[in-house]
Parts: C-alpha cells; sequence; structure tokens
C-alpha cells in the first residue's frame, strides 16, 4: 500500500467542525487502502494568540521558552483530529514532531532539519492506524524542543514525505492551487495544474503563500512529488513536480509563467563591514534580498519582523541601520527572462 502525507493549514483546522470534516475525508481514504500520514498546523489564529501573549510578558522572549509555548498549537490541532477520527470508526494516534522523529538543530524559532528517525511511525503504519503529527516542530540533538520557522508545517510535510518514501505530499490550504498571479488582485489570472519546482520556488520566495520556499526546496532537492489543493472542495489541486524538457520547436522563446509579488518590505541600510552577515547566517535569519556595494549593505525584510532584527543588531552591538519603508516588489516568473530587454524594460 502507498503511503500519502497529508498536511492541513491552519485554516483547513481552524474550528471544531472542519476539523470533523477532514476526519470524515481521511476516513474515505483509509478505506480505499492508503497508508496515511496526517501533519497538521496549529488551528488559524492560535500561534499568533500564543505570540501575544508572550510578549504581554516579555518583550524579548527567550528564544528557547518560545519553542516550548508555539508547539502547544499544534498539539492541540493534532489530539483533536485524532479523536474525530476515533469518532468514525478508524485507528489513529498523534504524535509531536519529537515522537515522530523529526531531528533539528539547536537553532530555536528557526530550526533545519537534519535527518527523520521514522521507525515508530512505520511501527503504527502497519498497525493499520492512521499516524497524526505536529507540524512545524521537531527535537534537537541535545534533546531541546525546537521549532522550524515560518512555513514549518509545509516542511515538516515534505520531509516526512522524503524520508518515509511517500508517494505523494498533498498540501491542503484555503486555495485551489497554484494561479499565474494573485486571483484576489488579478481576477483573470490562470490556473495552473502543473508546475516545476523551480517555477514554483520562485514564486514562494517572491511573494506566493501556497507553499514556503523551505518546502519546495526539499521538494527540489529529493524529488518529492507535492500536489496544492483546497480542503473545502473536491477540484483537483497544482501538482508540483520536475520541469520537463520543452518540446516545442522555439528552443529559445521567453516565456512568462507566472507573476509574483510582495509588499510592505522594509529596508535596512548599513555599513558593509558590520558583521551583520555573520550575525544573519548564525540565527539562519531569513532575508528576503540582499544588495551589497562597495560603501553599503542593504536588507529588504517583511515589516512584521522589525522589531525581531532590531532587537538583535541591537543585542550585537551594530550601529542602528537607515531605514526605508512601504517598498513592494513584482516578479516575473519564467525561463530566460532576466536577459531579454523587452522585459528589462
Amino acid at each position: 500500500m502507498a503511503i500519502i502525507v497529508k498536511k492541513f493549514g491552519g485554516t483547513s483546522v481552524g474550528s471544531v467542525e472542519l476539523i470533523r470534516s477532514i476526519a470524515k475525508k481521511l476516513a474515505k481514504a483509509y478505506h480505499r487502502g492508503d497508508q496515511l500520514v496526517v501533519v497538521v498546523s496549529a488551528m488559524a489564529k492560535t500561534t499568533d494568540n500564543l505570540f501575544g501573549l508572550a510578549y504581554e510578558i516579555s518583550k524579548h522572549p527567550s528564544r528557547r521558552e518560545m519553542d516550548m509555548l508555539l508547539t502547544a498549537g499544534e498539539r492541540i490541532s493534532m489530539s483533536l483530529l485524532s479523536l474525530s477520527l476515533f469518532e468514525e470508526g478508524i485507528p489513529s494516534i498523534s504524535f509531536t514532531g519529537s515522537q515522530s522523529g523529526i531531528i533539528t538543530d539547536d537553532h530555536h524559532g528557526n530550526a533545519r532539519i537534519l535527518r527523520v528517525n521514522a521507525f515508530r511511525i512505520h511501527e503504527e503504519l502497519a498497525k493499520e492506524k492512521v499516524v497524526i503529527v505536529a507540524g512545524f516542530q521537531g527535537v534537537s540533538t541535545s534533546k531541546e524542543i525546537t521549532t522550524l520557522g515560518r512555513g514549518g508545517s509545509d516542511t515538516s510535510a515534505v520531509a516526512l514525505a522524503c524520508y518515509l518514501g511517500a508517494s505523494k505530499c498533498e498540501i491542503y490550504t484555503d486555495v485551489a492551487g497554484v494561479y499565474s498571479a494573485d486571483p484576489r488582485i488579478v481576477p483573470q489570472a490562470q490556473f495552473i495544474g502543473e508546475i516545476g519546482y523551480l517555477d514554483m520556488l520562485a514564486l514562494s520566495y517572491n511573494g506566493s503563500k501556497v507553499l514556503h520556499p523551505r518546502a519546495v526546496e526539499f521538494a527540489y532537492r529529493y524529488k518529492v512529488a507535492v500536489e496544492v489543493k483546497s480542503s473545502f472542495t473536491f477540484e483537483p489541486g497544482t501538482l508540483i513536480k520536475q520541469e520537463e524538457s520543452p518540446k516545442d520547436p522555439h528552443m529559445e522563446e521567453r516565456k512568462v509563467n507566472a507573476i509574483a509579488h510582495k509588499d510592505n518590505i522594509l529596508r535596512y541600510r548599513l555599513a558593509p563591514d558590520t558583521g551583520v552577515l555573520q550575525l544573519l547566517e548564525k540565527w539562519h535569519y531569513e532575508i528576503y534580498k540582499i544588495n551589497l556595494y562597495e560603501a553599503a549593505l542593504e536588507l529588504y525584510i517583511e515589516e512584521k519582523y522589525e522589531s525581531e532584527l532590531d532587537y538583535m543588531l541591537q543585542e550585537s552591538g551594530i550601529p542602528t541601520p537607515e531605514k526605508s519603508r512601504d517598498i513592494g516588489f513584482v516578479n516575473l516568473v519564467g525561463l530566460g527572462l532576466a536577459t531579454d530587454p523587452a522585459f528589462m524594460a
């Protein structure tokens, strides 16, 4: 029997009614004979609420304690879904990231996965159980609870699919799949049924919120087939897979496959010799864009992470940078665009 990893995001598990609906869908898949590993995010707004509670107590909370706090959200979701499956007559068991064998480095708040020791998952699948895993979290080699940072549940799901040898990783969200542009802004945006890893990576990096870039990188590196689809319809989604070689006669024709945008960006301008790049590498801090000039270094980040980066710079003794706000980017995704004057004009 094929192993299928299914991941449900925060809006998909946002209420008891939605969790019950997911359990009914999983029951149908179970009766078809699929071996199911289900990764869940925290219920919608739970993580934000936990952040808010922490920052009511401390302006600069400990990263370790934040990981201990934030992982509670996914544990709530996994337990409720397991209980719902029991009500459907489906045997299931829920695991935290550490119980699932997701081993990470020691970087609290933005840990990287080192390996997955999935023997407990295999044992429970052999008992014909649905295994439910808390996304976004793991355990370090020093046995500390860690979180995987932004989009961590996507990364958890793709990593598990890789290490389990799953036939597919299905990402369920509140949209039908990938579009050529944001349909909320461009109503005539076209649905994309299939997309290559590299185009999807470019879209994710440049503003598409369908799938986190780290998850796409994992899928590309280990050739995991990923399908993004809606939790609320039965329509087929977007399959993300290995790019195929072009077969049309216009071999060097430039083509825009999609457009992505990113707004609410903040630019930091610093001296290039402050040691900030080494600091960012130390903390695995993700920067949207970096420009390095002879006399200046420019960092572009999302405005919502301003206070976090400011504190990091302050604690490291790096001088206060010059800031520019309300910056946005529009990015064309396709092959050969960067060298074509028609697209650069």
